[in-house]
């Protein structure tokens, strides 16, 4: 009885264990998967906020933004400007102007022509901005000896002024800036001693550029003139059929100074005397005076 009372006694006691282990086991679970839960709650409630945080960064997702289509009406190109505010296209906007603004003024050192002026500021415009072979075609060009050179043709009474009409960047990429471009412009004579002035031609330059911030000038006042190290490498001007030649301004005639006849005399003790008006010499403004006759008594 005693040994089979044991063995009653070692069964129970292994039942009621084994269940005290489950319900050990089952809190032990729920505790873990409570656990688990909140983590997952937390993992969730932070991924829930970055997506927020992102979407509030990224507001508006669809933004319209205008473009100004602009066209030359002589030469029919078409340009793309972008009317925003942003400091990203404003910083495009500031290089491009650069761009233009040194371009323009090496057309019009370059092209334009004034005895006064070639050796006191365009021949060092020209030098500072130009590569050698362009800078020596340049200067054979305007060689006095050179038959074809202003020097010749206009001499120091007649002066070349240029109207740049519009300025076409050319070679821009994604990220990187333009490399040349296409200028047209206008050239007009000037007559610097009554101011009238006559269309020359219309012309188109096809240029390539490229800024060298390494070059060192040779005199100081051409980091002046040049600061960014602006370089024309290739340069090629043309005439332009496309463009209509400027309109001329003539300079109004000066008005002729009036004749008045002399009377004749009427005294009859006085010898005849036939008088003539003056005569006008055509493309003079100083009337010639005619000779007179005398009667003989």
């Amino acid at each position: 009885m005693a040994f089979g009372k044991k063995k009653a006694s070692t069964a129970i006691d292994a039942a009621v264990n084994k269940a005290a282990n489950f319900e050990i086991t089952v809190a032990d679970l729920a505790r873990r998967s409570e656990k688990r839960a909140w983590w997952v709650a937390g993992l969730s409630l932070l991924m829930t906020l970055v997506m927020a945080g992102i979407l509030a960064y990224m507001v508006p997702l669809k933004k319209e933004v205008p473009y100004l289509v602009m066209v030359d009406p002589y030469a029919g190109i078409a340009r793309l400007a972008r009317v925003s505010g942003d400091d990203g296209f404003q910083s495009v906007i500031a290089k491009e102007a650069i761009n233009r603004a040194n371009i323009a003024s090496y057309i019009l050192a370059r092209e334009s022509y004034d005895s006064g002026l070639v050796n006191e500021r365009d021949f060092r415009t020209v030098y500072t901005m130009s590569e050698p072979e362009v800078w020596n075609a340049y200067k054979t060009e305007r060689d006095a000896r050179n038959p074809e050179s202003p020097v010749a043709m206009y001499g120091a009474r007649t002066a070349i002024r240029v109207r740049i009409t519009s300025v076409t960047p050319l070679g821009a990429k994604p990220g990187k800036p333009p490399t040349g471009a296409t200028v047209r412009y206008q050239r007009q004579l000037y007559d610097k001693s009554n101011g009238a002035t006559q269309p020359l031609d219309s012309r188109i330059v096809t240029m390539e550029f490229s800024y060298r911030p390494e070059l060192k000038m040779d005199r100081e006042d051409d980091n002046m003139v040049n600061p960014l190290r602006f370089r024309v490498t290739n340069y090629r001007s043309d005439l332009d059929t496309a463009t209509p030649v400027p309109a001329e301004y003539p300079v109004a005639p000066r008005a002729q100074p009036a004749v008045v006849p002399t009377p004749a005399t009427s005294d009859a003790a006085a010898p005849a005397t036939t008088t003539q008006s003056p005569a006008t010499v055509p493309g003079t403004t100083q009337p010639v005076p005619a000779s007179s006759t005398q009667g003989v008594r």
